[in-house]
């Protein structure tokens, strides 16, 4: 089965559909994603879980947009929330409160009472003092809340350091002596039901190694907490696993190794446990689906680089400048057998806003357009709209056709929420 993004005679396709052309005609820059390559990698989760009592939540943080919401609801999943707004997102598109988990280290006292009074499935609590603020509300709205305790199992995740998030030195969770020790004072609390553990060690996680270290922390605390008289029923899991940065769209199977090989070892290593198992995947569902689209504005060179300026930038997709991440790029019609070492700039006042540097590509010209690969997490979530540059269209692609689900946020727009009379 072909790529849901790849060359068909010398031009890239999303699905049946020609994207080239459609640049053509389309104001860039642009987001477009895959219908197919979204459900593709939503059943690959549903299936590694299939002989499991397993809820797999799809982290909201990664993609926001309804539409792409819409179709992961439907695929059985539940959410993964970190905010209120997160929250209040899951619930208008009718995700079941009952496979909804809120996770984060800083909820405020009205987003604890809103997911409280929902009902959701687990607070995920990541500290002394908000585990005495859920109970206090908890015990205003009369009604006993199931939490788990974010637990810091101090592994390296062997990810970039702004994203690892499960060593001590990270502001998450709680180490494992205080959480044996808040679990005791939470099963005497008659408005907290501790039934879960919840970790999370990091993101764009690519070895099986974290995970299963993970594993062995989980099964040996679950034991230590029953034996104490906690009922852990639950293991939160947390997401992180990775995906293919790398791919150029022109190998002839979709390349989703990761999530294929390490989640389904990670749910069996608690296959003898007899606890129910939560993930938190975000951009293992989301990541592979998207691109960014872009023009080449110019070309320019100075003594020491060659500049292929485009009109996408760092607002648009900053986990290059974040991060220094990397995304494969790719000529759109693929009319150069020529290469070049350039650096993919976009035209924001920051020399931080580039999309990739020293980076041995086909010559193109002004005009051109390029795909921007594997951008359909943590794209248009962490978008912005410095420089007053607006937010872009977004279109999803079925089979042969597209539709628009998201129109942009234009100057207008952006100045009339200032409400100057």
């Amino acid at each position: 089965m072909p790529n849901n993004f790849h060359f068909k005679e010398n031009k890239l396709h999303c699905e049946q559909f020609d994207i080239d052309a459609f640049s053509q005609q389309t104001e860039t820059p642009f987001y477009i994603y895959s219908k197919n390559e979204l459900i593709e990698n939503c059943q690959r989760v549903i299936d590694a879980g299939k002989d499991k009592d397993f809820l797999a939540c799809y982290a909201f943080k990664a993609n926001y947009n309804p539409y792409l919401l819409r179709i992961i609801r439907d695929m059985g999943f539940g959410a993964d929330v970190v905010s209120g707004g997160e929250l209040q997102f899951a619930l208008k598109l009718g995700f079941d409160p009952h496979k909804i988990v809120f996770s984060g280290v800083g909820k405020t006292a009205a987003e604890i009472e809103l997911a409280i009074g929902t009902g959701i499935h687990s607070l995920n609590v990541e500290s002394a003092e908000e585990l005495k603020l859920v109970s206090a509300i908890a015990e205003k709205l009369q009604k006993p809340t199931r939490i788990a305790l974010r637990v810091n199992p101090d592994i390296e995740a062997e990810t970039h350091e702004f994203i690892s998030t499960g060593k001590h030195i990270n502001k998450f969770g709680i180490t494992q002596e205080e959480a044996f020790r808040l679990y005791q004072l939470a099963k005497d609390d008659k408005f907290l039901d501790p039934h879960g553990i919840h970790v999370h060690i990091g993101s764009q996680i690519t070895k099986k190694e974290p995970f299963l270290k993970t594993v062995d922390f989980l099964l040996h605390f679950s034991h230590q907490l029953k034996q104490s008289g906690v009922p852990i029923s639950y293991l939160d899991l947390g997401g992180g696993i990775g995906i293919n940065y790398d791919d150029d769209f022109q190998s002839n199977q979709s390349d989703n190794e990761f999530v294929n090989e390490t989640l389904p070892a990670y749910l069996n290593g608690f296959k003898d446990s007899g606890l129910k198992l939560v993930a938190e995947l975000g951009r293992s569902v989301i990541g592979t689906t998207g691109l960014l689209i872009t023009e080449v504005l110019y070309r320019k060179e100075t003594p020491a680089k060659k500049f292929v300026v485009v009109d996408a930038a760092m607002n648009n997709l900053i986990r290059p400048s974040l991060y220094s991440a990397h995304h494969e790029i790719v000529p759109l019609a693929m009319n150069s057998s020529i290469t070049e070492k350039v650096d993919v700039v976009g035209p924001i006042c920051e020399s931080t806003d580039f999309f990739a540097k020293d980076r041995l590509l086909p010559t193109t010209e002004q005009g051109d357009y390029l795909a921007i690969g594997a951008s359909g997490a943590y794209g248009q979530a962490l978008a912005s709209n410095y420089n007053l540059r607006p937010s872009v269209k977004e279109f999803l692609v079925d089979k042969d056709k597209v539709e628009c689900i998201y129109e942009g946020r234009t100057i207008d727009n952006i100045f009339d929420e200032f409400g100057m009379k």
